[in-house]
Parts: structure tokens; sequence; C-alpha cells
């Protein structure tokens, strides 16, 4: 049961659902459905930074933004927010958990069943009523329970038999109902483990790979030919990993785990002293894993039981799951009659137990997979496979469900490995989260940003409470699932949000350590196929610089940026600037940012805009975003990595209709023919609200004379 951390470590709201959604579902029908089945045993790990999110959404904490566009009714909505529920309100298995609700099917095809141009989105936003509108939120939300919760809620059955024509009043028992149910995850999860039914194990805090935190090195023992980053050799951030993961479970399950499931099944040799020295007994990863560790015997003669792991005088006990088997159950069984699967998988069982009818003792057949992505591509949520399954194994004399670390204490391991192979569950190596371009330039900022934490705290007297605060934004970015969406191998629809997000948690350690984050941290990792809407000067200007536009010749001529906004996407929503213009004389550059009709100056309290300008050196130009009549601003220039130096105060800008700034060159320490990139960023104290352009530099030439007769021929 595994989510990365969705909190947004700059505003503290969670940009996603999916710890609210799958906990309704995935999660709380696994547990639920064993009440039915007593006899069976089961082990489930729970990663910390789940529990961790579960316990904010129970305790009022969090609130994320598909849950805000939810609970306001439609006719607040704005034209944005409208777009995007017609965007995101669609993310679920659209076979299983649309098309069986006609009133959600109806509100999808009016949509279209395809991905839809900014230019028809903003035509179909208006085409939907405020009921269209309010039944989509309801049936967003409401098409995510789980069977077990439909089964408990007459309430909940009682809405989907409604399915259309919903009330305010509906919608906020829907979302409540939510809310109860997580709020009864881990009590029940903790009452299984406590009836002895279950087994609860852990993974590292934040499912880090371990070995590439232990030394990114390590991958070339599996992938010889991958390009790697700089070195990241921290053993002792594996260590606090797992430190901190199973702290976590002792305070929510009052007892320590026995088990682990290092993130992603990824095992290195060099790990086993620290698993030992965490007080973990066993570990578990993927076939592959052992078939690469001992070479030349049959899959069927050294799967089906427990080894002994040594590295030096370390030792830890493990399992390696049947891959057939589990990956059956995640993405065939879906496809087809609980009863066939039920069957077909019964068979495969029957088929191992008469290959290993000549061997003696018991054998242990480990099931591994993901608790939550499977049962959304079940028509029932894999309500009848598994009850076919469970029903079967609890009556069938040749098998008995086990947990595992019961297992292995009854059945010592007898073989040793001495050798484990490095790699993980997936291919048997780290390609998913190392060697691509953006998979390595990640780490790279991961061990800058590290680098920056350990001096920083070396060379100054830092309150312990920002320290520890920083030290969890380089835990948070060491997780796996940032990775995971860098490079070729996957890809979602929210890529850039998790490249987003990953950034922010390295970002928030330079500010909370008083420090400017470097520039390269605002721009995306992830491949950005997007041309720059941008026109390029033409010839030189000498605006007024009065906060007005004084003439329609003062600006004709000078380069413009109309763009989106960037910022913290899905959290600030319409965006400050509507245009940015720039142009320049012989001696001088010149910015207008012209804001948003509705901008009133109540609305941009606090806001404070960087300039941040790019040469041979780096400036910052700061000034407060008021509307007043007398004003400065500042330049600093960049002195290290974090820190930048006030070098000048000039007075050319003002701000009423429009904002117009004059920055002299020799401030600039520009000179004729110097190539200058600029990025505007507008600012609420920690907080970057609109970032334009959003995913490049806006660039330019400094001019010489004969630059108007250039661009003029061209």
């Amino acid at each position: 049961m595994h989510q990365p951390m969705y909190r947004d470590p700059i505003t503290g709201v969670y940009s996603m659902p999916w710890v609210r959604l799958h906990g309704i579902k995935g999660y709380y029908d696994m547990i639920s459905l064993l009440e039915e089945f007593p006899d069976i045993r089961q082990t489930f790990n729970i990663v910390p930074s789940l529990i961790t999110q579960i316990n904010d959404y129970t305790n009022g904490i969090a609130k994320d933004v598909f849950w805000n566009h939810s609970i306001k009714p439609p006719a607040d909505l704005s034209f944005n927010e409208k777009k995007f529920l017609l965007d995101n309100f669609f993310m679920c298995n659209w076979e299983t958990m649309i098309q069986p609700h006609g009133r959600y099917w109806d509100i999808l095809r009016k949509r279209g069943m395809r991905r839809l141009t900014e230019e028809e989105i903003n035509h179909i936003v208006k085409t939907f009523s405020m009921q269209e509108y309010l039944d989509l939120q309801v049936w967003f939300n409401l098409a995510w329970f789980g069977y077990k919760a439909l089964e408990k809620n007459r309430g909940l059955k009682e809405l989907i038999k409604k399915g259309r024509n919903f009330t305010e009043d509906e919608k906020k028992y829907v979302l409540e109902s939510q809310i109860m149910i997580l709020r009864e995850l881990i009590p029940l999860y903790k009452r299984f483990q406590d009836n002895g039914q279950v087994e609860l194990t852990t993974s590292p805090f934040y499912h880090p790979i371990l070995p590439l935190l232990y030394d990114t090195e390590l991958a070339r023992r599996c992938m010889p030919s991958v390009k790697l980053p700089d070195r990241f050799y921290f053993p002792e951030d594996a260590e606090e990993q797992m430190r901190r993961g199973i702290l976590l479970y002792e305070e929510s399950f009052g007892r320590t785990p026995l088990g682990m499931w290092p993130s992603e099944g990824s095992v290195a040799p060099e790990l086993i002293p620290c698993f030992q020295k965490s007080g973990i007994k066993w570990i578990a990863t993927d076939e592959a894993i052992l078939f690469n560790s001992i070479q030349g015997e049959r899959k069927g003669d050294i799967l089906y039981q427990p080894y002994l792991c040594r590295f030096g005088e370390a030792e830890i006990n493990m399992v390696f799951r049947d891959k057939g088997l589990s990956d059956l159950i995640g993405f065939t069984y879906s496809k087809n009659p609980p009863e066939l699967s039920g069957n077909n998988f019964m068979g495969h069982l029957k088929s191992i137990h008469n290959y290993l009818a000549g061997s003696n003792g018991d054998h242990i057949v480990s099931i591994i997979l993901d608790g939550e992505n499977a049962w959304e591509h079940y028509p029932d949520g894999g309500r009848g496979f598994l009850s076919f399954i469970y029903k079967e194994l609890s009556e069938n004399k040749d098998f008995k469900t086990v947990k595992i670390g019961e297992y292995i204490n009854e059945h010592k391991p007898v073989r040793v490995i001495e050798n484990l192979y490095t790699g993980s569950w997936i291919n048997h190596n780290f390609k998913i989260w190392i060697g691509a371009d953006e998979d390595n330039r990640g780490w790279d900022y991961l061990r800058k940003t590290r680098r920056f934490l350990t001096e920083r705290v070396r060379d100054n007297k830092i309150n312990k409470e920002k320290v520890n605060t920083a030290w969890e934004g380089i835990y948070a970015a060491e997780g796996s699932d940032w990775f995971w969406w860098y490079g070729d191998d996957f890809s979602s629809d929210n890529d850039a949000e998790f490249d987003r997000l990953f950034r922010a948690h390295l970002e928030k350690v330079y500010r909370v350590l008083g420090a400017e984050p470097p520039d390269y941290l605002k721009l995306p990792i992830i491949k950005i196929e997007e041309e720059l809407p941008s026109d390029e000067p033409v010839k030189f200007i000498s605006p007024s610089i009065d906060g007005m536009v004084t003439n329609y010749f003062e600006w004709l001529g000078a380069g413009s940026y109309r763009g989106k906004v960037s910022g913290v996407s899905m959290y600030h929503g319409d965006g400050i600037a509507s245009a940015i213009y720039y142009g320049f004389d012989l001696s001088t550059l010149f910015i207008r940012l012209d804001l948003k009709d509705d901008i009133v100056e109540e609305a941009v309290k606090d806001i404070e805009v960087n300039i941040h300008i790019f040469n041979k050196h780096e400036f910052k130009v700061v000034f407060p975003l008021q509307f007043k009549e007398e004003k400065k601003y500042e330049i600093y220039i960049k002195k290290d990595e974090t820190t930048f130096s006030l070098i000048e105060t000039p007075d050319t800008i003002a701000i009423k209709n429009i904002v117009e700034i004059a920055i002299p060159f020799k401030f600039l320490r520009l000179e004729t023919g110097d190539i200058v990139n600029f990025v505007i960023e507008f600012r609420k104290k920690d907080l970057e609200l609109d970032r334009y352009p959003r995913h490049k530099y806006i660039t330019f030439k400094v001019p010489d004379e004969k630059f108007e007769g250039i661009m003029w021929s061209a």
C-alpha cells in the first residue's frame, strides 16, 4: 500500500487526491473483505508516507486541490475552476467506474472522450449547466467508493441509484463519508494485526530506492553501460529513511515491525547490515533477483522457499515473489469473469504443488503486488475474484495462507545467498529511476541541495527546528516516485505536477534556511514540448516611465510575451499578468507588465516582483507590487550559489495602470553583443505565485547602433 507525499511543501495544500480516493477503495476493501474469511492470513505493507497523509485527512489537516474543487458550489466556480473539473474529474477507469453510471458517462461523452485542445475546452466549458457541474463533482467522488464502503453505507448506495440531479447536501454527504472511511483505516488494519489475521510491515519512510541512496554507483552492477550522474553516496540517508519508517509504524500499530518491503523491491548486499541494524527480520523482492543470485537451477526448484542472505557478518531472511502469479492478478484476471480467473489461479497453485510433490516439507509461494492499482480495473473492484480464491484457499487442504514472518519463523531458511544480486522488482535493474537525462538531473539537483544543507548547518548556528524542516525536504525529495515519471519509461497526465513537487521540496530546503533557491530549481526537469509565445523586439524604444500607456507608439516595436500562469499549479488559478513587454535603447532595458483586468490593489498586497536576469552574472531586480506614486527598486547580484548582495536602488519605476521599469545596462554589467536571459516571478513570501515564461526564459542580445537596420532588413 503506497502513495508518495502529495502535500505541497510550500503551500501545505495536497495537489493530488489519490490517498483519499484509493483509501476509500482498494485500501478499505482489501482489509474489510477479510472479515468474511477468518481463515485467510495476509501480509500488508503500508508505506509510512501513506500513513502520514491518511492521518492528515482524518485530523482535518489535509485538503487536496480536487477536494477544494469538489466542495465549491458550481455557481461559485470560476471559469478556470470549471475547466479544471472537465480536465481532471474523469481520472479513473472509464470502463469500470464511469460507463456503468449513465449520468457520469453522459457527461464524459458531452465533454469529449479525448484530450481536448485549449480552444475546445474553452468553448465547451460554457455548454454545461450548473446541475451538470454539480453531478460531475458528486460522481467523481462517488465512483471511487469500493464495494465494502457501499455495502456498509446505505446512503451511498441510494445516491448511486438516484444517479443525477444531486443536491449540495448530497455532495457534502459523499465527501464526509470519505473522511469517515479514512478514519477507520489505520485502526482497522491494527485490529486485524492484533487479532493475528494479518502481518503489517513497513517501508523506508518516503519510499526511496535504497541502493541508490546508499551509492548511485551500485547501479552499474545491473546496468554496466549506464550513464550516471555525479556520485550520490549517503548510506546514512538510507538508514534514516528506515529508522523513520519503523518509528511511525510503532506509533501507528503499537509494535515493532519484523518485515519490510524495500521500496520497489530494490536490494543490494551492502544494505543487509542496515536491515539488521534496524531490527528487521525479513524482506521481500522479485524472483529475478533470486535467479540472478543463484544461476543454473530451475525456477521451481529454488523459488518456493525462504533464504538467508549474508553480507559480511550481517544477515537477513528473504522471500522472492512469483512474478507470473502476481502479475496475473495485477494485469490479466480483471479482463475475465471472476470464477474463470479464480479457477485459473488455483490451477497454477496446483501445478506448483504437483511439481514439488516429491520434495520434503512445506513450500512458500509469495504473491506480491501493488495494493491499490489492480482493483479499479476489475468490474466489481475485485470482490468476485478475491472472494472466490479466499473461499477455495480456506477449504483446500493442500494450501494454507500464511503471514510471511510467521512462515519464516516456523521454517528457518536452509539455503544461503552469499552474493545477493543488486536490482529492483522491475526488470531487476534501476533503469526507471536513474540513467536518463531527466533522472540524472534530478539526482544532481538532490545532491547539490543536500550539500548546501550540510554546509549551511556546519557553517552557521541555525535554529534546530529549521534544520529538521530542511532535512525533511531532502528525505521527501529522495522518494522514488518523482524519478518514476522522469525519462521515457512512464508518463501520465500528472508528470508536470510530480516534477514541480520534487523541485518544491528542494526549494524549501533553501528557503527555510534563509537562502534564495537556485534558478534551475524553478524550471521543469521534464521535457516541455511547447513553443515560446513571444514576439522579439524590432526597434529601439524610449517609453515614459509613468505607469501608464502614454501613447500608442511608446511600446511599438517592443518584444512581447503572453503566456499562462505556471506557478503553483492547481493552487493559485487565474494568474496575475496578462502580458509582458520588453525592449531597449542603446543603454537601457525596459520592461512593462500588464496586470489582469480584475487585479485590484488589495489583491496584490504583499506580492513582490522578482526579475531574474542572467548573463555572465546573475542579477535579481526586486520591488513590491504596490500602487504608489514614488517608488524605487532594488538590484542584487548573486555572490555564490545561494546569496545575493544589494548593489543599486534606482527610481526608474512606476506602477499605476501598468508596471513600467527602466534598468540601465551598466547596472547589469552588460556589454554590446551579450546574450541576456530573464524571467519574471510574482512571489508572496516564500510562495511563487506566477512565473513568466513558465518553462523557459525570454532571451535577447544587447544591441548596437546597427540593431534597427538589421531588424528592418529581416
